[in-house]
C-alpha cells in the first residue's frame, strides 16, 4: 500500500489507508526505550522507509491521518495508540470548558486543537507549515469539526515574512530560531520562507475576541509570540489557561516565565516540556 500511496494525501476519504500488524510491530519497535538511543534510530530509519504512510487510525476517539516516517506525533500515536504528551492532555483535560475558546499556536497535525474540539471548545488552530496546515484541517474534517479554524500562517512579534526551518524526520518539530538547528538538534535542516504575523491581529481577523486557554509550541519562538501577545491586551482579555512549551526556552530572547510570573500566572502543572500556568 504505502509503494503506492502518494506522499501526502488531504482528499481520498478516511480510512483508504489502514496499518498493518507489520507497520504497527516496526514502529512500536522503533519507540521501544528499553533499547539503546541508537538501535532505535536503526529501526526508526528501516521502518521510515518501508513504513513511512499515510496511514489511517483512530486514538482516544479522534481520526487521524498520520504519517510517522515524518512526524514525531504520529509515530507517537501509531507506536503507543494514545496521544502524545499524555501528562499534558491529563492536566488539560480538567480546565477544558464547553464553549469557551481554545487557541493552538503551533499545531501541528492537531493532537491539542481536536482534543480541545472534542471537549465541545471552539478552536483557532495556528501552523506555519502550510503542508503540516493541510494534514491538520484533513484530521479536522475527518472528525467533522466544523467548529475548528485553521489558520496558516505563524505568529510573531511583527508582521513580516520568516524562514522556518524544517527537518524531514519531524516536521512537527519546526522552528523560526536558526540557532536551534545546531547542536543538540542538528540534522538535515531546511528553510522555507513564511508569512508571520502578531497573533492578536490573527484572532482579530478571525473574529476571535476571548481567549480562554493558550496553548504555544513553537520551538524557542514562544516569547515572541507570548509577550507582545499579553502587553498588547488588557488584563481583562489574558488567557485564563496557559500552555507553554519550555524545553526550548534557551532560545528565547526575553523570560516568559518572569513576565508570566508578574502578571498574576501560577504553575498548575508541569512536565519535562511543558508548563501549564493558570491565572
Amino acid at each position: 500500500m504505502n509503494s503506492i500511496a502518494p506522499h501526502v494525501d488531504t482528499q481520498s476519504p478516511f480510512g483508504t489507508y489502514q496499518a498493518g500488524d507489520a507497520v504497527r510491530f516496526m514502529w512500536r519497535l522503533a519507540d521501544q526505550h528499553k533499547f539503546r538511543q541508537s538501535l532505535r534510530k536503526f529501526f526508526r530509519r528501516i521502518s521510515a522507509r518501508f513504513y513511512a504512510g499515510p496511514y489511517d487510525t483512530e486514538v482516544e476517539g479522534l481520526r487521524f491521518r498520520i504519517y510517522p516516517g515524518e512526524n514525531y506525533d504520529d509515530r507517537k500515536m501509531l507506536a503507543k495508540g494514545r496521544l502524545p504528551e499524555k501528562q499534558e492532555h491529563k492536566f488539560l483535560q480538567e480546565l477544558l470548558k464547553q464553549g469557551e475558546t481554545f487557541v493552538d499556536v503551533g499545531a501541528n497535525v492537531g493532537t491539542y486543537s481536536l482534543f480541545a474540539a472534542k471537549a465541545g471548545m471552539k478552536v483557532v488552530s495556528l501552523e506555519a507549515n502550510p503542508v503540516t496546515a493541510s494534514k491538520l484541517q484533513f484530521n479536522a474534517d475527518a472528525n467533522g469539526m466544523d467548529d475548528l479554524t485553521v489558520i496558516v500562517c505563524g505568529a510573531g512579534a511583527q508582521e513580516g515574512t520568516l524562514n522556518l526551518w524544517l527537518e524531514p524526520t519531524n516536521s512537527g518539530f519546526a522552528t523560526m530560531v536558526k540557532d536551534l538547528t545546531t547542536g543538540q538538534w542538528a540534522g538535515d535542516w531546511r528553510p522555507v520562507e513564511v508569512q508571520v504575523r502578531p497573533l492578536d491581529a490573527l484572532l482579530r481577523d478571525a473574529e476571535v475576541e476571548t481567549v480562554d486557554l493558550l496553548k504555544i509550541d513553537v520551538e524557542g519562538f514562544e516569547d515572541r509570540v507570548l509577550l507582545p501577545f499579553l502587553r498588547g491586551r488588557t488584563q481583562e482579555a489574558w488567557p485564563r489557561v496557559i500552555l507553554l512549551e519550555t524545553n526550548c526556552r534557551d532560545f528565547w530572547e526575553e523570560d516568559c516565565l518572569q513576565v508570566l510570573e508578574e502578571c498574576g500566572y501560577r504553575v498548575h502543572a508541569e512536565t519535562q516540556d511543558n508548563l501549564v500556568l493558570v491565572r
